[in-house]
């Protein structure tokens, strides 16, 4: 008989292909396959005859089976991952990436631009700055601003540090802790900004909702907390928060002037980028103050040992959130805002929105990735941290291109419309000349 994938010649003992290695034979019929007789090609077709048995022993037939095996394993692997993209784009209502590479989208990050180029890129969202619609960039954007706002912030925490440990004065230790909290939600929060392409968000509405939001969003949830139904050690956490900050989203940014999913997204980062740099700043000072300094105090460590290790303790703790402050809330409030926004668009806001099936459904997603994160039970290595933070980058990135692909609609329509005036326009001038 001959194999019926590669058509080479098998003796009927044999149970793996010896070329391919697909079942023939007996490993055929369990495997559901059919073998091709030999009496059912013709001679001219078939191969040369099949080299004496004896060549052929058993290790090779358990090489082959573990061969196919293995590939069915990792079909299986990719048919599981498929299956879940599949399963996360119907929750988000978002599509597959396309025309997306990380490599690609950040190729400008170390291009050379002087100080005029940065002050003229943050010059917009006012009437004046603010691009028409038929130049807005509707490709997956470039930012870069990002990468010299971080670096700015972390080198300036870094100097301020080293002045302490050099010096140990004290009047370092604030302006630490609040670079070290803020340093990596603020150069988030400017990619999200960066993505705006519209470009109708000023800087100053930007800052403004960055603060407002921060003490607004942190003011509700506290609020939440209080009630008996909510706890701020669990898993509820995911579900007091997040509906925190989106409802500080949704009342501060309610007016009908912004009306991409672009913007609703970066509303939403702004709003957790201060969400999160405020609380960071609040967990610094309880690890290093409250749970450092005093505890040692009151054991008698002199007040230098003591304040050594507040220190240590509060860097050790902006290290990490600093790490992990782009998984969490910034891209989790980012997902929520525009999900609302996709549905908003340019309508008043009315609390309808909010119960809309298709928001509904993508705001789960931040809810139950933050609830992931707090959950007691935690992956090695960070990995609820790690694949929470990869699931929600997932979806963020499929909005952004629905945001873009709706800038692109808006183009189209805008240029038809302006084509037709035109053509109204001529007509008489074409009726005379006639």
């Amino acid at each position: 008989m001959f194999c019926a994938n590669c058509g080479t010649a098998c003796e009927p003992e044999f149970r793996f292909c010896k070329k391919c290695g697909a079942p023939v034979g007996a490993g055929a019929a369990a495997a559901g396959l059919q073998a091709v007789p030999m009496a059912a090609v013709p001679a001219s077709q078939a191969p040369a005859a099949a080299p004496p048995p004896a060549m052929y022993q058993q290790p090779m037939y358990q090489q082959a089976a573990y061969y196919v095996s293995a590939q069915a394993h990792t079909l299986h692997q990719l048919n599981v991952l498929q299956s879940m993209r599949a399963k996360l784009q119907g929750l988000a209502s978002t599509e597959s990436l396309e025309g997306f590479s990380l490599t690609d989208m950040f190729s400008e990050v170390f291009k050379k631009r002087g100080a005029a180029a940065v002050e003229d890129y943050i010059l917009c969202g006012t009437s004046r700055t603010t691009p028409p619609i038929e130049l807005v960039e509707t490709g997956w954007p470039k930012p870069w601003l990002f990468f010299r706002v971080l670096a700015a912030l972390v080198i300036a925490y870094v100097g301020l540090t080293f002045m302490f440990k050099l010096t140990g004065n004290t009047n370092c230790i604030p302006g630490m802790m609040f670079l070290g909290a803020f340093a990596v939600p603020m150069a988030t929060l400017v990619l999200f900004f960066e993505w705006n392409t519209p470009r109708n968000v000023s800087v100053y509405a930007v800052a403004k909702l960055f603060l407002m939001g921060a003490v607004a969003s942190l003011g509700v949830a506290l609020l939440g907390y209080a009630l008996p139904i909510f706890d701020v050690s669990t898993m509820e956490a995911g579900v007091v928060e997040e509906c925190a900050k989106l409802l500080t989203v949704v009342v501060i940014m309610r007016g009908v002037r912004y009306k991409y999913i672009l913007n609703g997204i970066l509303f939403g980062a702004t709003v957790g980028a201060g969400f999160a740099a405020f609380e960071t700043a609040g967990y610094a000072l309880n690890e290093g103050l409250l749970q450092g300094l005093l505890p040692n105090l009151t054991r008698g460590v002199t007040q230098t040992a003591a304040m050594g290790d507040g220190v240590s303790a509060m860097l050790q703790l902006l290290l990490l959130r600093g790490i992990e402050a782009p998984l969490g809330h910034v891209a989790w409030t980012a997902l929520a805002a525009g999900a609302f926004w996709r549905v908003k668009q340019d309508r008043p806001t009315n609390p309808s929105m909010l119960l809309s099936p298709s928001f509904l459904k993508a705001f789960a997603i931040p809810v139950a990735m933050h609830a992931l994160w707090d959950a007691p039970w935690q992956l090695p290595f960070s990995g609820n941290q790690i694949l929470t933070g990869l699931i929600t980058w997932y979806v963020v990135f499929g909005l952004v291109q629905q945001g873009l692909k709706q800038v692109k609609a808006e183009q189209k329509a805008h240029m038809e419309t302006t084509l037709m005036h035109v053509e109204a326009q001529l007509q008489p001038l074409g009726t005379v000349a006639v």
